[in-house]
């Protein structure tokens, strides 16, 4: 490559990183996907073609129900694939629900009016597209049960957090600041909640809770598992399953989220908020591979994204096309750069082609090649070329796709 292309790829790259970031302000310091979640020692050859396990990803979750018996806060634990640890991402507890036809829009925490938590379960199920190996919904007696091995944890918090007393008073539970607070108050902090507050005032709040969590814990507390195999544990129990979490690294990731404003889709006027589908995807499918359900389309392909990047905001893009095109997105991977000059798409059945014969127009040059590897489940890997940061330079339009009869 001459030096002229090579300046030019750089500057593709920085200005896609620079303007999608811009656009979506992501959160920065996650590492998006496990570069060991394929496990090449539990391999299988057959016909020539070695066949990759992923390893197990399993979810929990966590949510925060305060003495109103409304949810206040709503956490995904997902546990690494190889080794003690894993990511917590929050979303907000007013989250849009995905609704059948015909159905009245509402927030995933209105399902739980009542106690109903199969409903409420259900709806954040059907909203990441993701199966929970463990569900619990704590008072604060068990949150604060729950995470008292974490100890004292230094928090960061942008405003103060402040809450609404059943007498009606409004009490100052942590001000803004950096300070260092007892496990109780990082409790707190999750069920407070003003009469009448917007989600986005206190959005922030979670996270930083989750953030002073994952400092504290470092590289883990207390005994690490002498073993990879989460099949070995009891992680239906919640305490287990946060206990083998807070054993490794944690990472977390909250996901941005856009007030819902459209009267079609809000027609009450309440306070709920939409999630990026692209986005939720490609973090599902980072750290959580083989808790994703799927979309159940028959002859749907199932796509390995690797992203040399490393770069969160480029393998949302390509997520968000791929997803267009009726694929679906099974596994992301960050994986060692620099990217390939032009897209790959690699394949072990070359009947999977059919599929993907039209992808130039959704991320642009592509060269397709036979590969004897694959993960389980996979039928295309996509590894990001050069290319995609250079075709989306001229931000072009995601082609519509035509619904012929007989395909739904």
């Amino acid at each position: 490559m001459t030096a002229i292309p090579y300046r030019q790829k750089q500057r593709a790259i920085v200005a896609l990183c620079c303007g999608i970031a811009a656009a979506l302000m992501l959160p920065a310091g996650l590492v998006v996907g496990y570069n060991s979640v394929l496990n090449s020692g539990s391999g299988t050859n057959v016909n020539d073609v070695r066949t990759l396990k992923i390893l197990s990803t399993p979810v929990a979750l966590l949510a925060t129900v305060n003495t109103s018996q409304e949810i206040t806060s709503i956490s995904v634990i997902a546990l690494s694939g190889s080794s003690p640890g894993g990511t917590i991402i929050s979303l907000p507890a007013r989250s849009m629900a995905e609704v059948r036809a015909g159905e009245e829009p509402r927030r995933v925490s209105d399902s739980y009016s009542g106690g109903d938590a199969a409903a409420f379960v259900a709806d954040v199920e059907g909203l990441l597209d993701v199966s929970f190996s463990a569900v619990a919904i704590l008072g604060r007696a068990d949150t604060a049960s729950l995470i008292d091995s974490i100890g004292p944890s230094e928090i960061l918090l942008d405003t103060d957090v402040r809450n609404t007393e059943p007498d009606g008073a409004l009490r100052t539970v942590a001000k803004l600041g950096r300070t260092t607070v007892e496990t109780s108050t990082l409790v707190d902090i999750l069920l407070a909640r003003q009469t009448d507050q917007a989600e986005a005032d206190r959005f922030n709040h979670q996270k930083s809770v989750l953030t002073a969590i994952a400092n504290t814990v470092g590289l883990g507390l207390g005994p690490r598992s002498t073993t990879n195999d989460t099949s070995v544990e009891d992680l239906t129990d919640i305490t287990a399953f946060f206990q083998r979490l807070i054993a490794g690294p944690v990472q977390v990731w909250q996901f941005a989220a856009t007030a819902v404003t459209n009267s079609e889709l809000n027609p009450f006027g309440v306070d709920m908020y939409q999630l990026d589908v692209a986005e939720v995807t490609m973090i599902m499918a980072s750290v959580a591979p083989t808790s994703i359900t799927g979309t159940g389309v028959a002859g749907q392909l199932s796509v390995q994204i690797d992203s040399p990047f490393n770069n969160a905001v480029v393998s949302r893009e390509i997520v968000r096309r791929l997803l267009a095109k009726g694929l679906n997105v099974a596994l992301v991977r960050e994986v060692p750069g620099p990217p390939p000059d032009v897209t790959q798409v690699l394949y072990v059945d070359q009947n999977v082609l059919g599929g993907v014969e039209d992808l130039v127009s959704y991320i642009g040059e592509v060269t397709a090649a036979r590969t004897s590897e694959r993960a389980q489940g996979i039928d295309v890997q996509i590894v990001i070329g050069a290319t995609f940061a250079v075709f989306l330079e001229g931000n072009p339009p995601i082609p519509t796709t035509t619904v012929v009869a007989g395909d739904e």
